[in-house]
């Protein structure tokens, strides 16, 4: 694990300070909203400067939950979020947890989700003024004491990727035995080119050439100020922790088509007391196949995934197209192609060669119509297309 020394380098410092003046100013200045539990100020989308739509943004939050309070394991009873923000994440935690705790850097934002507390009468929610690096320093919370820690939407606006190292090190060492640690909103790396390009390409005038747009878009991705994460180098920092956690990536949920499902993912590393047990190799399907469809492994798996079925314990479908993405991709390796023309041809290009795909949520929906517990993850070879892998919930994960 890389480490971080106590004092924080000046860089680090000033960027730390620059985020918190800002979520400070963000908050103070933000009226309350009519439902305290969807406070949304400062979620602005990067296409148009405006409020991302609040049935998005309640999708967001719902789906995240839902991932949180995963079924297949046991409700969290201590829980602790790192950049609480709101409390739309933390005081939902609250409704199932024994205790759980908050912490956020933004005095602005603690005092908004203190007077929740305390008129919701929330005894068991403690919140705690502090960075993210001193999650190892909140009073009566000891090491290996908490069943989930939560990193929702946070970490892009971290100092350095060492800087996260260290505070993912120190919050697994929160985590008891069977403890989850959830990174969530990862701002994905592989993808910050076609996510600069998306945004250009819809702000940009028909008239506007493509070697202008590339430009633009080569800029945006140079002077990127948030940080992004590559999925196998979140992998990596899962494996230089003192306990080796088993980590799921996992594509964002939702319906919604907008920069939070396209371009971020979640990580879970589960630290779980015993070590996963030699199984049967799995069934590995490609796309294509016609076994590999949401009807056709519906069929097959609804049928006979119980106990005492002839269904696999565990099913692998590779190289499936994202929708959300072959778009963007297919406009990023056009613009790489050639740079003659304008955005108007590029665009009529686009739209006459879009190719065909699948939405996420059709694989994901085969967890509630067949008894496999379902993880769609991007591929690690293809940018616009992702790999699903259902697994029975009877089999050990």
């Amino acid at each position: 694990m890389t480490a971080v020394a106590e004092d924080l380098t000046p860089g680090a410092v000033d960027a730390l300070a620059g985020w918190r003046s800002l979520w400070d100013e963000v908050y103070g200045r933000s009226e309350t909203p009519r439902d305290p539990a969807l406070h949304l100020a400062g979620w602005t989308s990067s296409y148009t400067g405006l409020p991302i739509r609040e049935a998005e943004m309640r999708e967001w939050v719902e789906r995240t939950v839902e991932r949180l309070l995963d079924p297949t394991v046991p409700p969290p009873r201590r829980a602790l979020e790192i950049g609480c923000g709101t409390g739309m994440f933390l005081l939902r935690l609250a409704q199932v947890a024994e205790q759980v705790v908050g912490l956020d850097f933004s005095a602005e934002v603690l005092a908004f989700v203190r007077r929740r507390v305390e008129s919701e009468g929330l005894a068991h929610v403690a919140l705690h003024q502090k960075r993210a690096d001193e999650v190892d320093q909140i009073p009566d919370v000891a090491p290996r004491s908490l069943d989930l820690v939560v990193l929702n939407s946070v970490a892009q606006y971290f100092p350095t990727v060492e800087y996260f190292e260290d505070v993912v090190g120190k919050a697994a060492n929160l985590l008891a035995p069977g403890g989850r640690l959830f990174l969530g909103d990862l701002r994905s790396r592989p993808l910050l080119e076609a996510f600069h390009l998306s945004v250009a390409l819809q702000q940009a005038d028909d008239a506007t050439s493509l070697a202008e747009l590339a430009e633009r878009v080569a800029t945006a991705v140079r002077t990127e100020r948030e940080l992004t994460f590559d999925p196998a180098w979140i992998v990596g920092v899962a494996a230089r922790l003192d306990r080796a956690p088993q980590v799921e990536i996992q594509l964002k949920r939702g319906r919604a088509k907008n920069e939070l499902t396209r371009f971020r993912y979640d990580a879970v590393l589960r630290f779980d007391p015993n070590p996963e047990d030699p199984q049967e190799e799995p069934l590995r399907l490609a796309w294509g196949d016609p076994e590999a469809t949401p009807a056709a492994l519906r069929r097959r798996l609804g049928a006979s995934g119980g106990p005492g079925g002839d269904a696999p314990r565990q099913v692998i479908v590779s190289e499936v197209p994202n929708t959300r993405l072959v778009a963007e991709i297919e406009a990023v390796r056009r613009l790489a192609a050639s740079r003659e023309g304008d955005v108007a041809s590029l665009r009529a290009t686009l739209a006459a060669t879009r190719p065909a795909g699948l939405e996420p949520e059709e694989m994901w929906a085969l967890g509630t119509s067949t008894p496999y517990r379902v993880v769609v993850r991007g591929s690690s070879l293809h940018l616009d297309r992702f790999e699903v892998i259902l697994t029975r919930r009877d089999s050990a994960v």
